[in-house]
């Protein structure tokens, strides 16, 4: 797998002399296996780094540390958590991904609005709370995409019609929020893997027998031109104000559009079709963030 070369030590990355700190957080009450790669290859670069989950980090020790990594935020968080948490991290030097930019991008309805006002090609997406709106949408639009409001991994995504949308309904609470999509038709599916102001790799994701095409899910992944899908997946994670993060489009006969924008992203899958260490260019790019004063 390709690698750019490193050096063995912090000093020799631009941290004039120093050794950076970083802290990586993650909401899952046991440690990922990207977190754990993403420590070892901030340790290589000769970062200090220290791994914690949410439940236990202490907003003291933040001040600590040149660097937070946020990968990802608690789902099982009520608004009131929630806040107190960002009110926490704002007491670091300097958090990535900003706390408030993975809210905005994990929620499927307020970030396709934010991209479609940003010029960003994306379905018409709406928001339905009751079965009533989800049949009355349906009728209109015909063939959609029904997903939750927040999700990953594709699960919860589900291609729907007229017809087969009555299977669904007996499944729903009698209130919900449930993001529509209209449905786009489309060539290929594809997921950009963005770092800062560039596109890193990029594939097409395939799966035959499944709408949903996550690698996560079993799809097959095959490389994609990066070149064809920078300029639109890079002007995605700028507009929703993150610094590193996984767009999702269609290849559409229209032309890409954005499905959704994933703003703590695995890249095994993409790393796996470019043959791009995608994690240890991730963890490049969070130890210069940190050196940065």
């Amino acid at each position: 797998m390709r690698r750019a070369g490193i050096g063995e030590r912090g000093d020799e990355r631009g941290c004039q002399g120093r050794v950076p700190r970083l802290l990586v957080l993650y909401p899952q009450r046991k440690m990922p296996r990207s977190v754990l790669i993403l420590g070892a290859y901030l340790t290589k670069l000769g970062a200090i780094t220290s791994l914690k989950s949410y439940e236990e980090l202490s907003c003291r020790d933040l001040e600590r540390f040149d660097l937070v990594v946020a990968r990802g935020l608690p789902y099982y968080y009520d608004s009131v958590r929630m806040l107190s948490l960002i009110e926490c991290l704002r007491t670091a030097r300097k958090v990535i991904n900003d706390p408030q930019a993975t809210l905005v991008a994990r929620n499927k309805y307020v970030s396709m609005k934010v991209l479609e006002s940003n010029g960003v090609p994306v379905p018409k997406t709406f928001l339905v709370r009751t079965r009533f709106e989800l049949l009355e949408k349906v009728k209109e639009l015909g063939e959609v995409v029904v997903k939750p409001l927040s999700n990953s991994l594709g699960l919860g995504v589900n291609r729907v019609d007229e017809r087969s949308i009555h299977y669904l309904i007996p499944l729903l609470p009698y209130t919900f929020d449930l993001v529509i999509q209209e449905y786009v038709e489309k060539v290929r599916d594809v997921r950009s893997f963005v770092i800062g102001n560039r596109a890193v790799a990029s594939m097409y994701r395939i799966s035959p027998f499944k709408f949903a095409t996550n690698y996560a899910q079993g799809s097959d992944v095959d490389p994609a031109p990066l070149e064809e899908y920078s300029e639109i997946s890079v002007k995605a994670v700028r507009a929703l104000g993150l610094s590193y993060g996984g767009v999702d489009l269609v290849e559409s006969p229209e032309g890409p559009k954005v499905i959704e924008v994933n703003p703590s992203p695995l890249w095994f899958g993409v790393s796996r079709a470019c043959n791009v260490d995608v994690g240890f260019e991730l963890a490049k790019f969070l130890f210069e963030e940190a050196c940065e004063d």
